[in-house]
């Protein structure tokens, strides 16, 4: 049987949308310090106080952060693995440089 492909594409799009609409954990202390500060009605509030908004942007910091983190070890590994290549080419030209030594074909 065939599974139309509106379904998992919906389904990957609603997945999406929540872990996005997901507060972190910076933005979800501030919800709680608005709400104990009074800031806002209520902790289910539509309405964001100044505490949540600043552990929102926090949130989105450290995640930024957290990308280009992972951004830079993704560049060292390629970088690595070109500089693994390229050495493992000269090691093999020294080889082939070695053999022709010991078989007298300078």
């Amino acid at each position: 049987m065939r599974m139309p492909i509106a379904l998992p594409l919906t389904l990957t799009l609603t997945l999406a949308l929540a872990v996005a609409a997901c507060d972190g954990p910076r933005e979800q202390a501030g919800e709680k310090a608005d709400n104990a500060a009074g800031a806002v009605d209520g902790e289910d509030s539509l309405k964001s106080g100044p505490a949540e908004s600043l552990g929102e942007r926090q949130d989105q910091a450290a995640t930024s952060a957290d990308e280009a983190r992972e951004a830079r070890a993704d560049a060292l590994d390629e970088q690595a693995d070109s500089e693994r290549d390229s050495a493992e080419q000269n090691a093999e030209a020294l080889e082939q440089e070695a053999d022709k030594t010991r078989n007298g074909k300078e």
